[in-house]
């Protein structure tokens, strides 16, 4: 093998090695713009704080979001439904990943509720519960009776 053969050689391994380094880099940009860009931590904190919770869900440009809080001994306030819309909305499938660690028992209410959210009263209308039976569907939960409130 001549000299300029080898250097050649050498030159497309460089150039095939930086593209691959590059397809490398694509890609990994790629997967981390699918990444969920929230921490759910809060959500998984309160497992087992024997209050039980409260799921809040809504759809907003036509996907469907939740949001937890705890407690179940009043109505929450509006700011607060505000601030999970805003700051910590929860895709459907993700939560029900989160729901798992949660004793069945805790799992006091799923609430529909609007964005922003309008009054409610935690109970099932004939407006909300083609909603209502969609999203317990897709959280895994079977309240046949309605939402405890």
């Amino acid at each position: 093998m001549s000299a300029v053969s080898y250097l050649r050689g050498i030159e497309y391994k460089k150039i095939g090695t930086t593209i691959l380094l590059l397809t490398a880099v694509c890609l990994s940009g790629c997967i981390s713009n699918e990444k969920e860009t929230y921490d759910y931590s809060l959500y998984r904190s309160y497992v087992g704080n024997l209050k039980g919770i409260e799921v809040y869900c809504w759809e907003k440009d036509e996907n469907w979001y939740s949001g937890i809080m705890p407690g179940t001994n009043r109505v929450k306030r509006y700011e607060e439904v505000v601030w999970l819309q805003d700051n910590l909305p929860c895709p459907l499938k993700t939560m029900k990943q989160i729901l798992l660690d949660y004793p069945k028992n805790e799992i006091a209410a799923i609430i529909v509720v609007d964005v922003p959210p309008i009054g409610w009263n935690g109970r099932i209308t004939d407006d909300n519960y083609e909603s209502y039976v969609y999203v317990c569907e897709q959280l895994g939960i079977d309240f046949p009776y309605g939402q405890i409130y």
